[in-house]
């Protein structure tokens, strides 16, 4: 298994990352997440900043709590005792390139045994092998799964596999890596890193692994080189037939618009409520890393945990959806702790949070998160960061989540469907596992803490996010007929207008 130290960041991953990412919703939530998809590749490729990783012991890291707060634990508090760790089963992070020569090498063994098939399309019944044949292919590396290829060209599966990011699109990719590795799958990275949208690693491995490539996962902008950068030879053209087909290059999606050529029903997305093809993701494996916390067993006194990453979320703006008054006026009436493990990036509002005593972990690394919100009652969500998976991921520990609603119909402020809130992919499900509550209603953020308090929860996962259903959802992904769905949405567009492609 490789190790995390094993991987160099890529060419063009910021120290930054999740800054950037932040930065990319907002433009995303105005409608323009495609805006820098055509900036030359002179700005498109910035130089190679190397993502340094600090390990910090939990002994260390309270110590360091204490001191960025100016408290020390009071007398009531417990001592935090780690929790064990089990390993995902399904994921392990590593160096994409060396992954991906290792691929290539299992490939041309199984060319020099005569046991390499063409897999680039779904095998028809006539064409599958018998169990007791495919068991012998299977052992020795080269079975129908294991010869089938995906290449991973979006950035997100490239950062998940290193370990590098923790973002929400990130985590999507991750649960899509451990669907595909349940299922013995092959799988290259093709990213050249942040903002640079080239697509000639993708083509040169397509040129590579063609008989075996099944399908291409990359970024929506991405798909857009491979469609208007002609010098690229990314798109199966008349003017270059040997580019790869446009009903392979599917968008990896983690938003609710279409985000593809081809439209929507060509963009993967991990909700059920959009109209896009839905590839279901699941926290399980992740959350499940940590045994569930029985109320008895977590924090004294009770501990809410803000969702809240970045301290300028907490900034007196309308985009906080609280008060800082407000949540330590929870403190008192309930006689709990209000913290969070936010990145100082904001001065004045850091000085406001110590002077009213909120405590801040500071920033915390993935495992440390997750403790932290274990031991916890009750998760809050303050307006930002939008549709993080957080939120699942405590209801997976038995943590009920605050999702505050950012805008509403004032003629019909119950009517759910008009709601935008800050997981909007939530706004379905109700007490005692998720509280809806209107931005800056101070009182009625109070009485859904006090009733997440009085109403433990067990551990929750939907249906369609359990790990199952999302292995289910890829390897339909993977075995669908993609050509015919392009065949007839080709029909429509020669009999109706729109843009035409090579099958």
């Amino acid at each position: 298994m490789a190790n995390d130290n094993d991987y160099i960041p890529l060419a063009t991953s910021p120290a930054t990352a999740e800054d950037e990412v932040d930065l990319q919703r907002e433009r995303v939530l105005r409608g323009s997440h495609r805006q820098y998809a055509f900036l030359p590749t002179s700005l498109r490729s910035k130089p190679r900043i190397l993502l340094l990783a600090l390990a910090l012991t939990v002994p260390a890291l309270l110590l360091m709590v204490s001191m960025g707060t100016g408290k020390t634990p009071s007398e009531h508090e417990e001592p935090i005792i780690p929790l064990p760790v089990h390993d995902n089963p399904y994921f392990h992070t590593g160096d994409v390139w060396k992954h991906n020569d290792e691929v290539a090498t299992r490939l041309d063994r199984c060319a020099s045994l005569g046991l390499l098939r063409n897999t680039s399309m779904p095998l028809a019944p006539h064409d599958r092998l018998s169990d007791e044949e495919e068991s012998e292919l299977v052992a020795e590396g080269c079975g129908t799964n294991q010869t089938t290829v995906i290449i991973l060209a979006s950035l997100w599966f490239a950062e998940a596999f290193a370990g590098t990011n923790t973002a929400g699109e990130a985590v999507y990719a991750q649960s899509v890596i451990s669907t595909l590795n349940a299922h013995n799958y092959s799988y290259v990275f093709t990213s050249l890193g942040w903002w640079n949208h080239d697509m000639r690693k993708t083509v040169e491995l397509w040129r590579r692994h063609r008989w075996n490539t099944r399908m291409v996962l990359a970024d929506p902008e991405q798909v857009d080189v491979c469609y208007k950068l002609t010098d690229q030879e990314c798109l199966k053209t008349k003017d270059n037939l040997d580019g790869i087909e446009a009903w392979r290059v599917l968008s990896f999606w983690y938003w609710d618009d279409p985000g593809n050529p081809l439209g929507s029903q060509f963009t993967l997305s991990p909700s059920p409520r959009n109209d896009n093809h839905f590839l279901s993701y699941s926290i399980e494996p992740t959350c499940r890393r940590l045994p569930y916390l029985p109320p008895a067993e977590r924090a004294h006194p009770p501990q809410a945990y803000l969702l809240a990453k970045q301290m300028h979320y907490l900034e007196d703006k309308p985009e906080f959806s609280w008060t800082l008054p407000a949540l330590k006026e929870l403190e008192h009436k309930y006689a709990i702790r209000v913290v969070a493990g936010m990145k100082d990036d904001d001065e004045e509002t850091s000085k406001r949070v110590k002077k009213i005593g909120l405590t801040n972990f500071g920033r915390l690394g993935k495992i440390e998160f997750y403790e932290q919100l274990a031991r916890s009652f009750v998760f809050v969500g303050v307006g930002r960061p939008r549709i993080s998976p957080s939120p699942w991921d405590a209801l997976c520990m038995g943590v009920p989540f605050i999702n505050p609603i950012l805008t509403w119909d004032e003629e019909d402020p119950a009517n759910r469907t008009k709601w935008h809130a800050q997981q909007w992919h939530m706004t379905d499900l109700e007490p005692p596992f998720v509280y809806s509550v209107k931005a800056h209603d101070l009182d009625g953020l109070s009485q859904a803490v006090g009733e997440a308090l009085a109403n433990p929860i067990e551990s929750y996962i939907p249906d369609y996010m359990k790990f199952d259903f999302a292995c289910q959802k890829t390897a339909e992904l993977v075995e669908g007929d993609w050509k015919g769905k392009a065949k007839k949405l080709l029909e429509e567009r020669i009999a109706n207008g729109g843009q035409t492609f090579e099958l």
